[in-house]
């Protein structure tokens, strides 16, 4: 038997209204039923017809639906506005949605998309190269063939068998299913290039200055010290400057480089012309101005970057393989029967244990251990990357000659974890070969070996002709926590000299110390994951001298309960020193409570072989209930005849920068220092201010939204304007920019508080927020007939040339509609149907004759629309 649920009031005015439930049989004998039980008498309600009548419902067997007649008990005189869309659940008015895109549950993008009515639901419209961007093989399906590029459609499931689209409007959800066939098989973290966005033209300049003004007892000196870091981005170029200017007793310019540069999709790799540095995986790194094309593997899916081994096994049915590392579930997916191969792990550590399981369909479980460790150049099976540079080689020093060079590298990722490598440098009086190999061998770790031959002209003219052997290790002990991050060693014969030394040969009259060895070496232990221990070492010999140089560091650090200390070591032995430096170290840093919970003192003190030891105290920490404001206080001793010192200093990191101020002085003199930084960009929407930016960053434009807080950024606001500079992004790969709607104003509103970019290499992407700006109005429209129907449609009038959508509504019970970015005085257009006529009328208003009560921030007004 049909239900019908009454819910019984004793409010004369109305009887139904949304969220009161009336459910009525689609029975013409029906009607005369509610028209007698709904009839406003003043509470009083003939109950037990009513309940007779209800309970001979079960005769007659319909669909349910909702009378939208009920709403307007308290106005019969008014009919109804057509509310079919409502009649279903889950049914909507059609229109432009801001929505978050979800394609098998996994989030997209975020957008407007608009709905159309299908039979009382709605259907998004959606575009082949939409689809194509949310990484459906569009190419496979023939039903798309009739459709341009960018012309919408509806249905999916008419153009993709078993796909289909749900639109969840209480949450703005729009979930597409799509079989997995269907999707273009990508590595895990893969963004389709053709989403990478190359941003809006801009330029802007980093800033960093710094000045001090020192006074002594015979001589007082001030000097101040300016970096610049500058761009301008056109298209998919981008044009990059670094330049200085110090100023003590006079003003020097330096621009140390410029260059140009854009990204080159197809071949995921990077294009730069001018001033560069090499590639320092194979030779030493050298600085030039020419042509430089290289691998970025920012450009790559994270689970495609670095090392990680290709997982193979046997599946004797469809099977779950599970993948964990120290006892972390690190990957999983299902397999079908036979051999598998899982090539797209995201690198974890550099070496360790990752233990395989496959849980076959009947229950049964296998499990293995696969141990890999890598060297820093090892590269996944298949993977290839490569640099090649061309130009003249600059070393910053006068005197050095500039030959014209060309520099090429080569890595290959082959399978049983080997990667081969090598590489060229070929000038005219220099030329050098490289080739190596590097391998995992499980528990015993990764070794790499490489040689380098070189033959090389010196300023006399004579040939030089020599060898290079290196080795690395790789190690992390998992269970004991010991890691040999990097075990290095390179032996040099008496010929050799890399492309440094042989250009330094002509400056210094063909006397050049090249490098006999090196050895490098790195080991840190761990205690129970609050204490580690660290060991580094290094050390160089030279050909035709008898020192050497060298570098040992000792460090022990722990950490309880907020407090931390540690002790440290430090040896340093220059060849052109006899005597070697030795010191260590003894920090104490302990966090405070109450008011000054925010802050912390520290001790620490250092001893050097000379005898000279300093201590210092310090109180640091942020300002209470100012936490942008930090503050030092610190008090030093040191002997040796230097005696007592002390300093202040205050930091300010504000939405448009840092600035600091200081203060220092000891026996012999005082000093102010002074610093700020920053940025300055300018873009199609006129300069904004920001802190200080990095490679690729974003533009929030949320017009007339002035002081919200960015959700992304350490305490960014807008501007007064709307606009704000988010500082950093991740190129080539999702970053999502929130508003904080609660740091909104009472008079603005936005549609949609989150935005989804994907900045390309370099890029200053633009987030955009459809503003309203103005009044929040509670309006409650009648005309001659009284209340207008609930469902009739509302939108604030404009004018053509006005820019932006126009605020909008449906009419609620009694006549009501709550619409924000109201102006002072305007006109609202109403259109609604009933009984097949289309109906519209119109209310002009002034909010100076509204009323607001107490604290609310929204306004009411009352008004007879025409």
């Amino acid at each position: 038997m049909t239900s019908v649920v009454l819910r019984i009031t004793r409010n004369s005015n109305y009887f139904a209204s949304p969220g009161r439930d009336i459910v009525k049989n689609n029975t013409s004998d029906m009607t005369s039923v509610y028209s007698a039980i709904a009839a406003p008498t003043g509470g009083i309600f003939l109950l037990p017809t009513a309940i007779f009548l209800l309970c001979q419902s079960g005769i007659a067997r319909a669909e349910d639906y909702f009378d939208p007649a009920a709403l307007e008990f308290a106005n019969p005189q008014q009919k109804t506005a057509d509310l079919h869309y409502f009649a279903k659940s889950g049914g909507q008015q059609p229109g432009t949605y801001p929505v978050s895109i979800w394609v098998n549950n996994q989030e997209i993008a975020q957008s407007e998309v608009t709905f159309v009515d299908s039979n009382g639901a709605l259907q998004p419209q959606l575009t082949p190269a939409q689809l194509a961007e949310y990484g459906v093989n569009v190419s496979a399906f023939p039903a798309f063939n009739t459709l341009h590029e960018g012309e919408p459609f509806t249905h999916i499931e008419r153009y993709i068998p078993d796909a289909s689209s749900r639109f969840d409007f209480a949450t703005q959800r729009l979930n597409l299913s799509i079989p997995q066939a269907a999707m273009n098989v990508q590595s895990r973290g893969y963004v389709d290039p053709a989403r990478w966005d190359e941003g809006i033209p801009a330029a802007f300049v980093n800033y960093n200055l710094t000045g001090s003004q020192t006074r002594q007892s015979d001589d007082n000196s001030r000097s101040s010290y300016l970096n610049l870091r500058s761009g301008v981005n056109f298209g998919a170029w981008r044009l990059r400057n670094v330049s200085s200017m110090e100023y003590d007793r006079t003003r020097r310019w330096n621009s140390q480089s410029t260059w140009l540069q854009r990204d080159l999709k197809s071949l995921k790799s990077l294009l730069r012309m001018g001033d560069t540095f090499t590639s320092g995986d194979v030779f030493d790194s050298v600085q030039f101005r020419g042509v430089q094309l290289m691998s970025d593997d920012e450009m790559l899916p994270d689970s495609q970057r670095g090392f990680a081994p290709t997982i193979r096994g046997m599946a004797h049915s469809n099977a779950k393989v599970t993948i964990s590392q120290h006892g972390y579930v690190i990957y999983e997916t299902f397999v079908s029967p036979g051999a598998f191969a899982i090539s797209d792990l995201y690198p974890t550590a550099q070496s360790g244990d990752l233990e395989v399981q496959v849980k076959e369909s009947d229950g049964s479980v296998r499990t293995f251990t696969q141990p890999f460790s890598a060297v820093p150049f090892m590269l996944r099976e298949g993977r290839v990357k490569f640099s090649l540079s061309a130009g003249r080689y600059h070393s910053g020093q006068s005197r050095t000659p500039s030959p014209t060079f060309l520099q090429g590298t080569l890595f290959y990722g082959l399978p049983a974890e080997f990667t081969l490598y090598g590489g060229s440098q070929l000038a005219q009086d220099y030329q050098s070969w490289a080739l190596g190999v590097g391998r995992g061998f499980g528990e015993l770790g990764s070794l790499g070996g490489d040689a380098t031959w070189a033959n090389t002209t010196t300023p006399s003219g004579k040939r030089s002709a020599g060898h290079s052997l290196r080795v690395q290790y790789q190690k992390d002990f998992a269970g004991t926590g010991t890691s040999f991050s990097l075990a290095s060693y390179r032996y040099s014969s008496g010929g050799y000299y890399d492309f440094s030394e042989a250009n330094a040969l002509e400056s210094r009259n063909g006397l050049v110390d090249n490098k006999r060895s090196r050895e490098e070496i790195s080991v840190s232990q761990a205690f129970g994951g609050m204490s580690s221990l660290a060991i580094s070492a290094w050390s160089q010999e030279y050909w035709h001298r008898q020192s050497r140089d060298e570098t040992i560091h000792l460090g022990f650090y722990s950490a309880w309960r907020g407090v931390s200390w540690g002790v440290g070591y430090y040896y340093t032995q220059s060849s052109d020193r006899q005597k070697a430096d030795r010191s260590w170290s003894f920090n104490l840093s302990i966090p405070l409570g109450g008011p000054l919970a925010e802050s912390a003192i520290s001790y620490s003190t250092t001893s050097g072989n000379n005898g000279r030891t300093s201590q210092q105290a310090s109180l640091y920490g942020s300002i209470p209930r100012n936490p942008n404001l930090y503050y030092s206080l610190q008090q030093g001793y040191a002997n040796g005849g230097q005696g007592s010192n002390s300093s202040a200093s205050l930091d300010y990191h504000g939405g448009y920068g840092t600035a600091q101020l200081g203060y220092r002085q000891d026996s012999a003199s005082h000093q102010l220092t002074w610093g700020a930084s920053g940025s300055i960009v300018a873009h199609p929407h006129g300069v904004t201010l920001g802190q200080t930016v990095g490679e690729s960053f974003a533009i929030v434009r949320a017009p007339g939204a002035a002081d919200v807080a960015i959700q992304n950024g350490s305490n960014v606001h807008t501007d007064w304007r709307g606009y704000a500079v988010v500082p950093s992004l991740t190129a080539y790969r999702k970053n999502t920019i929130t508003l904080d709607t609660e740091s909104l104003a009472d008079d603005a509103d936005v549609e949609l508080e989150g935005q989804t970019v994907i900045p390309g290499g370099g890029a200053v992407v633009q987030a955009n927020y459809q503003t309203h700006i103005g009044n929040r109005v509670l309006f409650t429209l009648s005309d001659s007939r009284g209340p207008l129907p609930f469902g009739a449609s509302v939108r604030l009038h404009k004018a053509e040339d006005e820019q932006g959508a126009a605020p909008g509504g449906m009419v609620a019970d009694g006549g009501q509609v709550y619409l924000s970015g109201i102006p002072q005085e305007g006109t609202l257009d109403v259109a609604w149907n009933a009984d097949n006529i289309s109906r519209k009328c119109a209310l002009h208003f002034h909010l100076t004759d509204t009323v607001q009560q107490g604290q609310s921030p929204v306004k009411t007004v009352s008004g007879v629309c025409q």
